[in-house]
C-alpha cells in the first residue's frame, strides 16, 4: 500500500511521471524502497512522525556500519532514532552500490530524508568528510534543525 501511495505521491508532486505515461526512474524506485523500509521497520513505533532524516555511514567494504537520525512530528519536535534494521540496511547498501561508479570508493555517508504526508524524498551524499552531520554535545541543536527535511507542502524538494 505504501508503495502505491509513494509512487502516486511522487507523481503528484512532479518527482516522477504518472505511471501510465512513463515508468518510474530506477533512482526513485530505490529511494522509495528505502522510505518503505524505514516506514515499515517499526523503528519509529510510538512516534507520530511526519518527516524523518536518517544518516547512514559506510565501512571500507561499503556496508552500513552506523545509523542515526531524527523523526519530526507535526509540531516539528525531533525524536532521536536509529535505523540499523536489516531491511533498511539492505536497501541503503543496494542504493549506495547502484550510485557507485566503477573504480570509485563510493560515498562514505548518506543523508536520507522522507515526508510521509507528501511522499517527497531527498538524499545527500558525502564522499570525503567523515565528520559531516556528526552529532556532538556542542552541535546537537544545530544538527537537529539542519537535518529537518522540510519536504512538506511548499517545502524543499
Amino acid at each position: 500500500m505504501l508503495s502505491r501511495l509513494l509512487m502516486t505521491g511522487l507523481a503528484v508532486v512532479g518527482l516522477v511521471a504518472p505511471a501510465a505515461a512513463q515508468p518510474v526512474s530506477h533512482n526513485m524506485q530505490m529511494m522509495g524502497a528505502i522510505a518503505r523500509a524505514i516506514a515499515d521497520s517499526g523503528e519509529l513505533a510510538g512516534v507520530d512522525w511526519v518527516e524523518v532524516s536518517a544518516i547512514f555511514a559506510f565501512d571500507a567494504d561499503g556496508d552500513v556500519n552506523q545509523s542515526y537520525g531524527y523523526a519530526y512530528d507535526a509540531r516539528g519536535e525531533a525524536h532521536a532514532a536509529t535505523f540499523l534494521e536489516d531491511g533498511i540496511e539492505r536497501e541503503v547498501n543496494a542504493y549506495r552500490e547502484w550510485l557507485r561508479k566503477p573504480g570509485d570508493k563510493g560515498l562514505i555517508k548518506m543523508l536520507f530524508q522522507f515526508n510521509r504526508q507528501t511522499l517527497r524524498v531527498n538524499a545527500d551524499f558525502e564522499y570525503d568528510d567523515p565528520l559531516r552531520w556528526q552529532v556532538t554535545p556542542d552541535n546537537l541543536d544545530t544538527i537537529v534543525k539542519q537535518l529537518r527535511p522540510n519536504l512538506g507542502a511548499g517545502g524543499g524538494q
